[in-house]
């Protein structure tokens, strides 16, 4: 659980840090009037990336990281939200701390830079999937009713400017729990069908995330979504070998096609994959040849069952300047990269 929330105040603070960008060369932030179409190329197989914020110092490299995913084959990029009350979700931060200057700094603007990344997304050729990120404040819980207003505020953007995917929330078990998560995904999805017309996915955590814990009873359910999606990696797991992952991602596989069956959904995404993220690497006598080694497993062993595979973000788009703390760093990711290309101009 620490390393999720730890993740989580990377996330928030890549939105931050992504947002001042922007907010400080406001000369390189532009929203175009009116909705810049989603390309028209049919998709049989979502090729992409999940990005925790793909907020850039200026627009120009964001075309350029656009293109650099044309070329490798990607046609779909997946973004997220803020959540609601965000301010709230860095508690323990000193107040006079220049992380929530910056914070009260971008939170006006968000949408607006939410916006520019899709209609740049759009002008490259590349289709769009959103959803809303998690935080769990110390001190103040976040009411059902503010989660939930937050989503259909992102739903009606993703309607408005012709977002392929939308899902509410990105691994909501870990925030609300399996059960809970169950119950609110089939609360919220009429609310979301309403104002939002195209498909709706469910961003799962890991299979372990949804499933129940021993002895309770199984209540997932994914009836009335378009696509199950799911998150696969070794996270800091450092018994784990190769043949262990491979194993795993069998059993996950399996797990969520079974979902998919029971609830008549018509296809499963692996919406978040990786190896083994960076800050566990020295520690675990990890390599670049192992994490391109764990990427192409995830590719060869969901080919012909999965219908989107979005890697972690693995050309540092996500933070800016400094330390990329917590995700891949490109100059390390050279050998997923080609695995990546090869499978998805290839293969898939």
């Amino acid at each position: 659980m620490k390393t999720k929330i730890l993740v989580i105040l990377m996330i928030l603070v890549g939105l931050s840090v992504g947002g001042y960008f922007f907010y400080k060369n406001i000369t390189g932030f532009k929203v175009e009037k009116g909705v810049v179409p989603v390309p028209s190329t049919e998709v049989q197989v979502y090729k992409g990336t999940w990005t925790p914020t793909m907020f850039t110092k200026n627009t120009r490299k964001l075309v350029s990281d656009m293109k650099k995913l044309k070329g490798l084959g990607i046609n779909t990029v997946f973004f997220q939200g803020a959540p609601p009350q965000v301010e709230h979700c860095l508690e323990g931060v000193p107040p006079d701390s220049e992380l929530v200057k910056i914070m009260k700094d971008i939170i006006p603007i968000h949408n607006e830079l939410l916006i520019s990344n899709i209609q740049t997304a759009h002008k490259n050729g590349l289709k769009v999937g959103l959803t809303m990120s998690k935080c769990m404040p110390q001190s103040k819980e976040i009411s059902i009713e503010a989660w939930n207003s937050k989503v259909i505020e992102y739903a009606k953007l993703a309607e408005e400017h012709e977002v392929e995917l939308f899902a509410p929330m990105n691994e909501p078990e870990v925030l609300f729990g399996p059960s809970a998560s169950a119950t609110w995904g089939q609360e919220i999805l009429p609310k979301i069908r309403e104002v939002y017309h195209g498909d709706v996915i469910w961003k799962g955590g890991a299979v372990g995330d949804i499933l129940p814990d021993p002895g309770q009873p199984n209540s997932t359910n994914f009836s009335g979504y378009d696509y199950i999606g799911f998150t696969l990696g070794l996270a800091s797991n450092a018994g784990m070998t190769m043949e262990d992952f491979s194993q795993q991602v069998d059993h996950s596989l399996d797990t969520i096609i079974g979902f998919a069956e029971r609830d008549n959904v018509k296809g499963i995404m692996i919406t978040e994959f990786y190896g083994l993220l960076p800050g566990a690497w020295e520690k675990n006598s990890w390599s670049e040849e192992k994490e391109a080694r764990a990427h192409e497993i995830v590719l060869e062993k969901g080919k012909g069952k999965v219908v989107g595979f979005f890697a972690l973000d693995f050309l540092g788009m996500s933070f800016f300047g400094g330390e990329k703390i917590g995700l891949p760093v490109s100059e390390n990711t050279s050998q997923t990269q080609e695995v990546i290309k090869r499978y998805f101009t290839e293969i898939l």
